[in-house]
């Protein structure tokens, strides 16, 4: 029987996530099992073989703005510490990012992208049953309450992105009435709970964040204003039972909610080498690079230097220096700017800027870009061509009838 290139890169991909959503679990129980996190690595070859037969029928720029990023990074091992094991390690996941970027663009389809997503919703359901397990009677600290990603090592910014993101989708869809209010709840409900007893308090911030993004792009859509209320009140119910849940998981923290001057004590637990979340770009500048003009620009280079830093941002600087991070941002504007011109008819296309954006604050929020996770920050990411091409051929057919209009009208 003939597979379809389309479905078998998008099984891939599934497989992919089911993979990294519970192997962590699965690891914490049976650590011999860790060699299979390599896997959806080992997946990729496939997937990269799929990504350069394509790119034969041309590149986008949004492609080359990320791969020009990716680029860079691997040049960067030449002025780095050669250490081989690190500069792997540490590739795999940008060429990971690039790689499943270009081909959910390019292959995801309506369905695949449902399966992927009831995925994540059957799998957080599991993951809020085994976090509260975990808290309650485990009795673990909750830095490792980590659910289905495991509970042998901390693994907060994992669980704090995955949460972000379904709980990203599940207000978009919401609003745009794709998702019934029950689905919601459920989604984001979970979410909160789940970050309560792993005392993630960052995502709370960033779903008020993302909420502030929706508002400000679909608030001149005078059909949604209601779903916007209605998401309004049933979310500000949610972070309320949060909250209290936080009440009693470790109410000590809760004060960095309402004072910066305690927020910035409380990141004095320091990150590496005080590089805390507000302070990594100045320490590495004047700790690590001493001023020096060359390193500044350019960093340390691909290999070990990021390992001594807890954040991404800590980590993007010290390694890539203000050249690699400015390539980055490139790319995020570039979709941005690409994806603004598609939100009014596509849901993807705003759950893609509200992910972007999301991205932005987490680089000094978490160190989880790079990681595992971009598995899911990309791969919904690609899921805005999706609508995009729907949209594109829409506008196109609009476009032909007002000329053919017009011409008839003369």
């Amino acid at each position: 029987m003939k597979i379809r290139k389309r479905d078998l890169v998008n099984k891939i991909m599934i497989l992919q996530i089911g993979c990294v959503l519970f192997l962590g679990l699965v690891y914490s129980y049976y650590p011999w099992t860790g060699v299979l996190s390599y896997f959806p690595d080992v997946l990729n070859f496939v997937l990269l073989i799929c990504m350069i037969e394509r790119m034969k029928q041309g590149i986008k720029i949004e492609y080359m703005w990320l791969g020009l990023f990716i680029m860079y990074v691997a040049i960067s091992m030449l002025w780095g510490d050669m250490n081989s094991y690190y500069i792997v390690s540490n590739l795999r996941r940008y060429v990971t990012a690039f790689i499943i970027y270009f081909v959910a663009s390019e292959y995801m389809t309506t369905y695949y992208l449902k399966k992927g997503l009831n995925l994540m919703l059957v799998a957080q359901g599991i993951n809020a049953i085994v976090t509260v397990y975990q808290n309650l009677v485990l009795k673990l600290h909750p830095d490792y309450c980590n659910g289905i990603f495991g509970f042998k090592t901390y693994n907060n910014a994992m669980q704090g992105i995955f949460c972000l993101i379904i709980s990203v989708v599940a207000m978009v869809y919401f609003i745009d009435k794709k998702w019934s209010v029950y689905k919601m709840i459920y989604a984001i409900g979970t979410s909160c709970l789940i970050c309560a007893f792993a005392e993630i308090k960052a995502y709370y911030v960033l779903i008020v964040i993302a909420f502030i993004v929706t508002i400000f792009l679909r608030c001149n859509d005078e059909k949604i204003r209601k779903k916007i209320f209605s998401f309004m009140v049933i979310g500000i119910i949610l972070l309320l039972i949060a909250y209290k849940v936080l009440e009693i998981v470790l109410p000590e923290n809760l004060s960095s909610f309402f004072s910066i001057s305690q927020y910035i004590d409380y990141e004095k637990y320091g990150a590496h080498g005080g590089a805390g979340r507000l302070t990594s770009i100045s320490y590495i500048y004047k700790n690590d690079f001493n001023r020096d003009i060359f390193k500044t620009l350019f960093g340390c280079g691909l290999g070990g230097a990021e390992h001594n830093y807890v954040y991404t941002i800590g980590k993007l600087f010290a390694s890539f220096g203000s050249v690699g991070i400015l390539l980055f941002l490139c790319w995020v504007a570039y979709m941005c700017v690409r994806r603004f011109k598609t939100i009014k008819y596509s849901s993807e296309s705003l759950i893609s800027i509200i992910i972007l954006v999301m991205i932005i604050v987490t680089l000094f929020v978490w160190n989880a870009l790079f990681t595992q996770v971009v598995f899911f920050i990309f791969w919904i990411l690609g899921a805005h061509n999706v609508r995009t091409d729907l949209v594109t051929n829409e506008l196109k057919a609009d476009n032909v009838q007002k000329k053919y209009s017009k011409g008839k009208l003369v």
